[in-house]
């Protein structure tokens, strides 16, 4: 997980570790990572790879590019660490699924200023965050190595449980938790596993422990409540109705309701608000993306509506929905005559 590309270590060794300074190699480091049009990797959700694959490719998610920055700092010889950091928690929708994961980012001490991306950062310590969100450039948890592989595993597991290879994905959850038995993401989406596979006892089981490991998120409340029902109706499954009633501002669906509703009454500008909304909470959702970029188009913001497409295309270009968008956008841009 943590070995380098031969053709990337080939090129860092052309450089005097040793004699330079700090702040020299940290520079060497910045500069494989980022070029004067901004990172050199492409950010792209959805498939976690270790360190030397992700260099070769030239893209991956933010655990990938992490593990990336991390084991070449440390081949450098650059005092940095791998962090967990609070940002709000986003639901990752995947072919029909909502699963949970968190953030990490690389810590790097410094003792002169330096530039990141067009940013300048002070003597002290700075950020590398290749998908920076509110909040995720301050310090946060340190992650040990094994701490990030349970993530690794966590997030492989869940390739597998949308390949419907469950024994993998079961396999992969259960290494993920015997090396961080703390990490509730991957009770969370093992819930997911057990449900699919028509253990919902287990799925309740595993959903508490994960619950019981902090305050419990929208998405967690909305699993368990899904669980409850599956086994009859219940007094706990309406109490769980109502908290999620009083918390429906953090649900994607609440507000993807909202917005279709105003698509479909052409009122434009409360559509973009609430479909905005609604891509604040989640990733990988098709159908805001889709709705999100019908709006913006009928709205005139043509350029808004193309980055919708862009990044449908970037989680399913053979999906129907990106056609259909993408007729309607070009709909839209052709000249109209005035007679």
């Amino acid at each position: 997980l943590f070995g380098l590309d031969e053709a990337l270590v080939r090129d860092l060794k052309t450089t005097d570790r040793i004699g330079f300074s700090t702040e020299k190699r940290i520079d060497i480091l910045l500069s494989r990572l980022y070029g004067p049009n901004g990172i050199r990797l492409a950010y792209t959700a959805g498939h976690t790879t270790g360190a030397a694959q992700t260099w070769r490719e030239k893209r991956g998610d933010c655990l990938s590019l992490t593990i990336l920055a991390y084991t070449a700092a440390k081949f450098l010889g650059i005092e940095a660490r791998m962090q967990e950091v609070s940002v709000p928690l986003v639901m990752d929708r995947r072919q029909g699924f909502d699963l949970i994961n968190g953030h990490v980012n690389l810590f790097v001490r410094n003792k002169v200023d330096v530039s990141v991306n067009g940013s300048t950062y002070g003597a002290g310590s700075f950020v590398i965050d290749f998908e920076p969100q509110g909040g995720s450039l301050r310090p946060g948890i340190h992650l040990s190595e094994e701490a990030i592989m349970a993530r690794f595993y966590n997030n492989r597991a869940t390739e597998y449980l949308l390949q419907r290879n469950y024994r993998h994905a079961y396999a992969y959850y259960r290494t993920a938790l015997a090396l961080a038995p703390d990490y509730a993401p991957a009770f969370n989406n093992m819930a997911h596993l057990y449900a699919r596979t028509g253990h919902d006892q287990g799925a309740e089981k595993l959903l508490r422990q994960a619950m019981a490991l902090g305050e419990p998120s929208y998405a967690q409340l909305a699993a368990m409540q899904r669980v409850l029902l599956a086994q009859g109706p219940s007094a706990e499954a309406q109490l769980y109705a109502a908290q999620l009633t009083q918390r429906q501002h953090e649900d994607p669906y609440y507000w993807l309701g909202k917005g279709i509703n105003a698509v479909e009454s052409g009122q434009w500008r409360d559509a973009i608000s609430a479909l905005e909304r609604a891509e604040k909470l989640t990733t990988g959702f098709e159908e805001i993306h889709f709705y999100l970029g019908l709006a913006y188009g009928r709205h005139g913001q043509l350029d808004a509506a193309n980055k919708q497409l862009a990044t449908m295309r970037a989680i399913n270009n053979h999906g129907p929905s990106v056609a259909l968008l993408s007729k309607k956008l070009r709909g839209l841009s052709q000249p109209t005559a005035v007679y």
